[in-house]
């Protein structure tokens, strides 16, 4: 464990408020949940979770945490709590629900949040946004719609984090994420097929190195609101991925893709400049590319800490 961590982990169990998080079972629940489990042990009992559906969550360790419905929220009566936001309907959804509706659902699990807070209170609010929020479309206007209505609460301590692309333990939709979908098939014997005909640039930022910025800016961090986008320390077209990830994974495998066609780059990096001062004013620092895509395959073989 790094000395941020350590940090962390200490001022974390000194905090006396609950832990709200919605979303847990997606990637950065799942992320979270392992992570608090190692900072605070048996004070997980302070960690309450809320999700589409009541359920049990199983964690890698044995432990289960109950999920409850996002609607039980509104019988929520402790004390302020520190409240974690995953929850909402994903991009991959539009086009099967419409825009129109879309927009509704997000708006239903947003309010049920805001009411919390207008009702109880909290002492902190992590939000993770997209950078779809500086594109048109329904995706990035519910992020957009997201911001404003939590900026507008009082509440102490809101980190905003305009999510880019990550990398990772507990990563999932191998078949969307171009990282995973390259260790997914270097480590399963399989050769990479870039069928992408413009540049496609991205930039990388470990699961856990933002979800320690973020928790870290909301118990060591400053009083008033936090917003950056997150990128890693290089961006880099894909075919470079792929070609550092076979290095790293199977030097052997046959990387091959489809000729340009003329179509515009698909550039989409966030500005790091915010992300990396906030850090530096913790004294965190960022895993390079390099660790972040032994660390994804290794989570997608099954090997973690």
């Amino acid at each position: 464990m790094s000395f941020f961590a350590s940090r962390l982990r200490t001022a974390l169990a000194a905090e006396a408020a609950p832990i709200v998080m919605t979303g847990g079972g997606g990637w950065l629940g799942q992320a979270t949940l392992h992570m608090l489990e190692a900072f605070l042990g048996p004070g997980m009992y302070r960690v309450r979770v809320f999700g589409a559906r009541a359920r049990p969550l199983l964690l890698r360790s044995g432990r289960v945490v109950a999920c409850q419905a996002l609607g039980d929220l509104a019988a929520y009566d402790g004390p302020p709590p520190m409240i974690l936001h995953y929850a909402c309907l994903t991009k991959d959804r539009v086009e099967g629900m419409g825009a129109e509706m879309f927009l509704a659902g997000n708006a239903e699990i947003r309010e049920s949040v805001a009411g919390l807070i207008e009702r109880r209170g909290a002492a902190g609010f992590f939000l993770p946004s997209s950078g779809a929020a500086y594109a048109p479309g329904p995706y990035g206007e519910a992020k957009l719609l997201d911001e404003a209505r939590f900026a507008g609460l009082d509440i102490p301590r809101l980190v905003v984090a305009r999510v880019f692309n990550l990398a990772g333990p507990f990563i999932n939709k191998t078949d969307i994420y171009a990282i995973a979908d390259f260790c997914a098939r270097l480590i399963g014997g399989r050769d990479i097929e870039i069928r992408a005909r413009s540049r496609v640039v991205r930039s990388y930022v470990h699961v856990e190195d933002l979800l320690l910025l973020a928790l870290g800016l909301l118990v060591l961090g400053p009083e008033g609101g936090q917003k950056f986008d997150t990128a890693g320390e290089v961006a880099v077209e894909v075919e470079e991925l792929a070609r550092r990830a076979a290095l790293l994974l199977r030097p052997e495998a046959r990387i091959s893709r489809a000729g340009p066609d003329g179509r515009v780059d698909d550039v989409y990096v966030g500005d790091a400049a915010a992300m990396r001062g906030a850090a530096a004013g913790l004294g965190l620092s960022f895993r390079d590319l390099d660790t972040q895509i032994i660390d994804t395959a290794n989570d997608l073989r099954g090997v973690w800490r």
